[in-house]
């Protein structure tokens, strides 16, 4: 009779080693970035997990794990997926490479700004929530308007919410689990289960939303930068930032996104 154990196989009082079978996951991966391989312009989540039989959520667990290491990047829109080199796209983006981003970015946002929807916004990561690295709206006592260098947490604003669309779910629920879901506003996710469920969402349409959930009779919509953990966004009072005209700002940010990108990558 045999009996295994670990590698080794006994049969009868003999002892060998069983062969190295390979792993089902060390398999995916590859098949993964095989397929990637294919399609140097990136491609979607869904047409990658249907290639390769997954699904979705199997799909986007090993893209984040590739994505932390630097073997995957975000494509410029920020919906689908393309092959990186770790040595070369996930260096920390030093004060000098920051500075230039938002000189970059002034003139971009200050384009996207009009009387209907008057505030953009570029946020980062920062610890377990987003520092506003620049802000178009002058300095206000308004508290429903950001200040350069002010923080907020992830769950409750457009961008904070597109920044952790671009971390793994467990990433995700360690930071929450560290600065907590207070919820400002009747609104506001309340559960590390109804945001993960949004970010599912914002993987699979590449863009973020906020709505009355910082701040009563706001809302924002917000699109990640390249594969980055950098977020643009934009704001209005409801009536300024109505649901006739998400889809053209999220399309003026993708636009504006894809030119910081490519900034980001030179």
């Amino acid at each position: 009779m045999d009996r295994v154990e670990g590698d080794i196989v006994v049969t009868n009082g003999v002892v060998t080693r069983q062969s190295m079978y390979p792993l089902r996951a060390v398999d995916r991966v590859c098949d993964i970035i095989d397929l990637l391989a294919e399609h140097p312009a990136g491609i979607t989540l869904s047409a990658l997990a249907a290639a390769l039989s997954l699904p979705k959520s199997s799909a986007f667990r090993y893209l984040a794990a590739l994505e932390v290491r630097g073997y995957v990047l975000r494509t410029d829109d920020g919906i689908g997926y393309r092959l990186g080199s770790p040595l070369t796209d996930t260096q920390p983006m030093g004060a000098g490479r920051l500075d230039r981003l938002i000189t970059a970015a002034r003139p971009l946002m200050s384009r996207l700004t009009s009387s209907d929807v008057p505030v953009a916004m570029l946020a980062t990561l920062d610890g377990a929530g987003i520092r506003y690295l620049w802000v178009t709206a002058p300095v206000t006592t308004d508290p429903r308007l950001p200040r350069i260098g002010d923080r907020a947490l992830l769950h409750t604003n457009a961008a904070g919410k597109a920044i952790a669309a671009q971390l793994a779910d467990e990433t995700v629920l360690a930071m929450v689990a560290i600065a907590g879901m207070p919820q400002p506003t009747a609104t506001t996710l309340g559960s590390p289960t109804g945001l993960l469920r949004e970010l599912h969402r914002i993987r699979g349409e590449g863009f973020a939303m906020s709505d009355n959930e910082r701040h009563q009779d706001t809302r924002g919509v917000a699109v990640p930068i390249g594969g980055s953990t950098l977020a643009l966004s934009l704001a209005g009072r409801g009536d300024q930032l109505g649901p006739d005209r998400i889809g053209g700002a999220v399309r003026q940010l993708r636009r504006a996104a894809v030119v910081l990108a490519r900034d980001l990558r030179d």
